[in-house]
This record gives structure tokens, sequence and C-alpha cells, in this order.
């Protein structure tokens, strides 16, 4: 009895399966990751978010900023231009009124010149005031004072007296007169006097005093005052 054949097992390699299946897998996979970042940008874009409009907001900010310095800028300079213009208002107040004050001081002059010449009065005095000046000293706090005494109307010989000079003020809120010069005087016609002022530390300056008294005259004499310039004036 011939041997039963027995039929062939044939086995294939599923290896190529294998491949095809790993290569749609890899399809899908990159499909999904694309259309899962595609949804995320547009919501991104959609809800306004994101780097992008942090960026915007940024730059916004910056240029808010920008503004707002160059503003502070502008008002600092028109701060500064403010300021000099009212220190050089100050300055030409002060050249004003030292102007006022010098001119009243010379028509004050002129008016005890003049009275002397017209008077027919027995007692009138025999000395007048003809010009009383300040001026810068030899030092910032110091003043040069300059008196010219005059014989009014017709000399008719020498003229004797004493001049007292006193500095007036304030210290600590008090007025204090503070004596600067007390000299003798004999002239005939006229006579310049020049004495530089120092006040004392602590001492505001505000006038100073200058009078005549005749030698064997009565009354107080001749009496004139002149406010001490401001430092600069």
């Amino acid at each position: 009895m011939a041997p039963k054949m027995s039929t062939p097992l044939i086995v294939r390699s599923v290896g190529w399966l294998h491949g095809k299946r790993a290569l749609v897998l890899a399809i899908l996979a990159l499909l999904a990751a694309g259309s899962v970042g595609y949804l995320f940008g547009r919501s991104n874009i959609a809800a306004g978010g994101g780097w992008f409009d942090d960026a915007a907001q940024l730059r916004e900010t910056i240029g808010e900023r920008d503004a707002t310095i160059d503003t502070l800028r502008r008002q600092v300079a028109e701060l500064d231009t403010l300021k000099a213009g009212q220190a050089d208002e100050r300055r030409e107040v002060g050249r004003t009124i030292g102007e006022l004050q010098a001119e009243l001081a010379r028509q004050k002059q002129q008016l005890e010149f003049f009275r002397g010449i017209v008077a027919q009065e027995a007692e009138r005095p025999d000395v007048a005031i003809r010009t009383l000046r300040l001026a810068a000293g030899s030092r910032p706090q110091s003043r040069m004072l300059r008196l010219a005494l005059v014989q009014p109307g017709n000399p008719q010989g020498t003229v004797s007296g004493t001049v007292v000079i006193t500095l007036e003020g304030s210290r600590d809120g008090r007025l204090v007169r503070l004596p600067q010069l007390e000299r003798g005087y004999s002239f005939q016609y006229f006579e310049n006097i020049e004495q530089e002022l120092t006040p004392p530390p602590g001492f505001t300056p505000e006038r100073v005093t200058v009078q005549v008294k005749p030698l064997g005259g009565k009354g107080d004499g001749v009496i004139q005052s002149i406010l001490w310039p401001a430092v600069g004036s």
C-alpha cells in the first residue's frame, strides 16, 4: 500500500502587512496633529489672546510710556523757562525799585538844598545834605556811604558841627539801631564824607540815617535816611 501524501503547509510572512499598517497609523497621527494645531491656532486668534496679543499690548504700553515721558520732558522744559523768566522779572523789579529809591533820594536832597536856599527864617540850618548815596563796598555785605554837605544860601564863614551815621535794621525779629560813625565837620561851602558800612553778623540792615547837628544849633539839625540796597542792586 503506497504511503499517503500530506497536504503541504504554506506559511506567508506578515511583515509587509505590519509595515503598511504602521504607515497608515503614522499618516493618521500627522493628520490628527495638524487638525489639532489648526483648531488651537484658530481658537487663540478668535479669543484675541496668545503671544501675538501680548506683543501688541506690550508695544502699545511702550508707546504710551514714551508719550508720557515726552510730555513730562516738555513740562520740565516749560517749568525751567518759567523759573528763568521769574528770575529775570525779580531782577528787573529789583532794579526798578532801586532806581525809584535813588530818584526819590535825589529829589529829597534837591528839596532840602533849595529849601535851604530860599528859606528866610532865622532858625534855618546853616548846613544841608546835598547828596546821600550808598554804593557797593569792598565786600558783598558792606556798602560805601557817600555824603556831601553844603552851606545853603550865601556862605559867610566856616560852619562846624557833628555828623552821626546810624544803621537801622532787625535782629532776632526786633528793630535795632546801631551807631556806625560820629565825627565832626568844619568847612566853608561844602564837604564830602565817605564811610564804608559793614553790618555785624545776624543783623539785617534796612536803612541808613544821617543826622547833621551844627555846633551850637538848636533842635535835631538835619536828618535824612536812605534804604539799604539789596545785594546786586
